[in-house]
């Protein structure tokens, strides 16, 4: 794969939208004051779609060069955004808005503008505290098929078709009540984690942990900026000897790496290990690491790794309390309260507890039964079909729940074969093969930002197998027909090799009758059947 730092010669026509529709493009940005965290996942995503053939490109404005030369390094697109050349009044943004380094409406109209000047993307990925539905909506929504918000604040609203929030909450779909669009799909929980490879390989095998401390890891962050690295050195130092190994990690932006190098240069069992691309090695070789919330939270629960961590942020509370409920990590506060006899305190409290430590371990890998997200599968297969005002796309691992729920209606169950109320992991397991089967489509329709049904094209050879029902509020708006009428063009447009429909109804089920009916099929001895005309 090329890349470049500036924006290629803009393309047109046939060959645009074929590059297109593999062009995957990201706006994120990193500094010492918003952290990596975004970037990271960012590119964590970057690298699984890559792998599956995806065009790459960032675009970004504020950026330290390390990070600028990673993402060249990887092969992917670099597009700058120039800086703001005047105060920005952002007092009417969100609360981060300080953070994006121009108005809303700059920041749009640049984006925009490397979009189109790179030819266009089928998907747009935001990570951004600074970016609403405004930005969203007004300008970009023309450049990209997909819009997709890695967010975990649920403090703005949202123009997108896809929200990813990999923060562990009782209630994720309340946070969002209200900021989504209701046809965006949503993908929640650490369970869905963006890990990167070598966290995945990390826990195969994963060592069993036996509540022992030997070995320590702190790592806050690939900044840090006021160095809570160094107290909890000047902390732990008392404690350290032979039988007590320490590794410390920082990023390259850390502005204390001096000062910690000199540090760390004076104790025989201390490590320092600067922008390190052995994280997953360390977390997997450590008995209990200090640190802070956010990404490095569910890399360390993917390594069963207990912890003790610091809020170092207001959008950290939450997800941190949530942690501490589900007995995953200890927790001592926010960083300002926090003292160098607290943090050897608790250093000394679970030395002492080897159970309290494999319980943290423990309930931290209860939160990732999962290790591979289907958010990229999510990118890759909702590519909208649009017709006649109705739009089809794709159905997902991420629309389990909104599927089972639309499927256990009584008066979907009562024409279907299976009759029975199904449960969410039989269903689930269904989902996936069906996701996995080339021959078999499962597609929703939209209509105004609400949902109106479901369509299911099993394919054998030149005939395709149709199945149909409305969702909650759809019936008796002629959706069923349109349904039909949008399921012909798309299998048009994306099965050519279908020539023929084919629909088994049950004897009782007189709407269904009724309908294949009045859109054109032959009622045969044991089904309907429609030719499809090109």
């Amino acid at each position: 794969m090329s890349h470049s730092t500036s924006a290629p010669v803009a393309i047109s026509g046939v060959q645009a939208s074929l590059e297109a529709s593999s062009r995957y493009t990201f706006r994120v940005d990193a500094s010492t004051e918003m952290g990596i965290g975004h970037l990271m996942r960012c590119l964590t995503l970057a690298e699984r779609l890559a792998r599956r053939g995806g065009e790459i490109h960032f675009i970004c404005r504020d950026l330290p060069d390390v990070y600028r030369g990673q993402i060249v390094a990887n092969g992917y697109h670099f597009h700058p955004l120039p800086p703001a050349i005047h105060p920005v009044d952002n007092s009417t943004g969100p609360a981060h808005a300080a953070w994006l380094g121009a108005s809303w409406q700059e920041d749009a109209e640049q984006s925009a503008a490397a979009i189109h000047a790179f030819g266009g993307t089928r998907v747009l990925v935001i990570d951004h505290y600074a970016i609403d539905s405004r930005w969203q909506a007004v300008l970009l929504r023309p450049q990209a098929a997909l819009i997709c918000v890695i967010d975990d604040l649920a403090d703005r609203p949202h123009d997108c078709d896809v929200l990813f929030d990999q923060n562990y909450f009782a209630d994720p779909a309340g946070r969002y009540r209200g900021l989504l669009p209701a046809s965006c799909q949503t993908l929640f929980g650490p369970s869905h984690a963006l890990l990167r490879p070598e966290f995945v390989a990390a826990r195969h095998p994963l060592r069993q942990r036996n509540g022992q401390i030997r070995r320590l890891l702190v790592f806050y962050g690939g900044a840090d900026p006021d160095n809570f690295t160094g107290r909890t050195l000047d902390a732990l130092a008392p404690h350290l000897g032979p039988q007590l190994e320490l590794d410390i990690a920082v990023g390259a932006i850390n502005p204390h790496i001096d000062r910690l190098r000199a540090c760390c240069s004076g104790l025989p069992h201390v490590r320092l290990h600067v922008q390190s691309n052995r994280m997953a090695e360390l977390m997997a070789a450590a008995d209990l690491a200090f640190g802070a919330c956010g990404t490095a939270s569910w890399e360390r629960c993917a390594l069963g790794l207990p912890a003790i961590v610091v809020i170092f942020a207001l959008n950290q509370e939450a997800p941190t309390h949530a942690l501490v409920e589900a007995g995953a990590v200890v927790s001592l506060g926010t960083a300002a309260d926090v003292s160098a006899a607290d943090l050897a305190a608790a250093f000394l409290r679970l030395a002492d507890d080897p159970e309290l430590c494999c319980s943290l371990s423990a309930h931290a890998l209860a939160l990732m039964h999962s290790t591979e997200s289907p958010l990229e599968d999510v990118l890759t297969a909702a590519q909208p079909f649009g017709f006649e005002g109705l739009q089809l796309r794709t159905a997902t691992l991420g629309d389990a729940a909104k599927l089972l729920a639309w499927r256990n209606q009584p008066e979907v169950r009562q024409f279907s074969r299976n009759k029975g109320s199904i449960d969410f992991a039989a269903h689930v397991r269904w989902l996936a093969g069906v996701i996995d089967d080339p021959r078999r489509h499962l597609l929703i329709g939209w209509r105004e930002d609400k949902p109106v049904g479901v369509l299911r094209l099993d394919e054998n050879g030149a005939t395709g197998e149709v199945s149909i029902y409305l969702c909650p509020g759809a019936h008796g708006k002629g959706n069923g027909s349109a349904l039909l009428r949008a399921l012909e063009a798309w299998t048009r447009a994306r099965r050519p090799a279908v020539t023929r429909l084919l629909a088994e109804v049950l004897d009782d089920n007189d709407t269904s009758h009724r309908l294949f009916l009045k859109n054109g099929y032959t009622c045969l001895p044991t089904h309907y059947e429609k030719r499809i005309t090109r």
